[in-house]
């Protein structure tokens, strides 16, 4: 079993007693936060891992499922990666992904069993009125949250899993305590090796029983996270396939910024409106220049690297490259998918805005910093296009990635 309990109990200490001046101070709403989380998470922890156990009794076959070249989207938050991810998981004949309900409700495959047939029993026998509240909460708890869509049935990001050990760097979220965390946001160089190969070990697992769940079809992840995992990922997958989308730095930031704030905001009530503004520009440049350079020394075959642009500007166009690059063929009915999803993301329209004169920033500001990126990926630099109503303070009009 693995489970990180010497962090679980350091985290938990720094929550009770180190949150002062944090985006996890104890007002009246952090303290619900807390008290859910600790009703519900550790027990759905250890529920989760005995059924882990229970997996190798009741489906021993998962052990020898080979999980083939698998396919790794990355790239910073906000970088189209959900709309390429759910995209291509639904050429089901070919690929498979995980959705939010396996990732974070039934992991392991006697949840998943257990979940299913509870779901036949209420179609058979109640009519799936049990089905129906649930969808009708699906849509009022996870159909508010201001990113992507999110949706129970709906793939979404499997570092997510890896709450089941408390190994993750999601939880700098809940627990944004940086002198207590280990640096999981620079996996590849900050994690000891031995850490990283039992991490990777579990991950395997969570795959090998996904993908036999799925009939051996090939896995297809998007993990924003990931970015820092690359060689992890490549020793533990040697044939694994990477792709890496790039956005322009201004939107980047922009997004990014406003996305962890509103996190913050979830688990708690910073007293900044952009808590770790330092931090969170360092882990952008970051998850551009480090995954970029093992990118860059991977054998053409292993690495797919594409502007947000692009994709949004010819979704149909990218996805056939892709295709074409993996060496998977294109069913005829997964073409009308394609035309579909198209269809539907010339119609998207984002309500989101963003100022960076509230983060403090300008465009200026993004450009030296990320000069390097623009030089390499041709970006606009000046900005004019984000700008509304006032030049010296530009607000950011920007469609958020799906």
């Amino acid at each position: 079993m693995l489970f990180n309990f010497a962090l679980f109990l350091r985290l938990s200490w720094a929550a009770l007693f180190k949150s002062a001046h944090t985006p996890a101070r104890l007002t009246p709403k952090r303290l619900r936060v807390l008290f859910w989380w600790y009703l519900l998470i550790p027990f759905h922890n250890l529920t989760t891992q005995l059924c882990f156990g229970l997996d190798y009794l009741l489906f021993p076959a998962f052990r020898r499922q080979a999980v083939t070249a698998p396919i790794f989207i990355i790239g910073n938050f906000r970088s189209g990666s959900t709309l390429l991810q759910r995209l291509l998981a639904r050429d089901r004949e070919n690929l498979t992904a995980m959705q939010l309900w396996e990732i974070y409700v039934a992991p392991s495959l006697s949840q998943r069993h257990f979940w299913l047939a509870l779901g036949r029993l209420d179609a058979r026998w109640l009519d799936g009125r049990l089905t129906e509240r649930l969808k009708r909460a699906n849509d009022r708890l996870l159909g508010s949250i201001q990113m992507h869509s999110v949706s129970l049935w709906e793939p979404d990001e499997d570092e997510g899993v890896m709450g089941q050990t408390w190994d993750t760097a999601f939880y700098l979220f809940p627990f944004p305590f940086f002198d207590v965390l280990p640096a999981y946001w620079r996996f590849d160089t900050d994690i000891p090796a031995r850490r990283q190969r039992k991490i990777l070990r579990f991950y395997r697992g969570i795959l090998q029983r996904h993908v036999w769940f799925h009939g051996g079809k090939r896995y297809i992840a998007k993990n924003p996270a990931f970015c820092t995992k690359v060689e992890a990922l490549r020793r533990e997958f040697p044939d694994a396939v990477f792709i890496y989308l790039a956005r322009n730095p201004i939107d980047t930031v922009a997004s990014k910024m406003t996305f962890f704030s509103y996190i913050w905001r979830i688990f708690g009530e910073p007293e900044e409106t952009y808590p770790h503004r330092d931090f969170s520009l360092g882990l952008i440049a970051h998850w551009y220049r480090y995954p970029l350079s093992r990118l860059d020394a991977m054998p053409p075959e292993q690495r797919i690297i594409l502007r947000y642009d692009d994709l949004i500007s010819d979704l149909g166009g990218t996805v056939r490259q892709v295709y074409e690059r993996l060496g998977l063929p294109i069913a005829p009915g997964f073409h009308e998918i394609i035309d579909d999803t198209v269809a539907r993301q010339r119609d998207y329209e984002s309500v989101n805005r963003y100022s960076l004169a509230e983060m403090g920033l300008t465009v200026a500001d993004i450009v030296a910093q990320f000069a390097d990126i623009f030089d390499r990926f041709g970006f606009d630099r000046n900005g004019a296009a984000y700008a509304q109503e006032e030049p010296a303070a530009p607000q950011l009009a920007m469609e958020a990635a799906p």
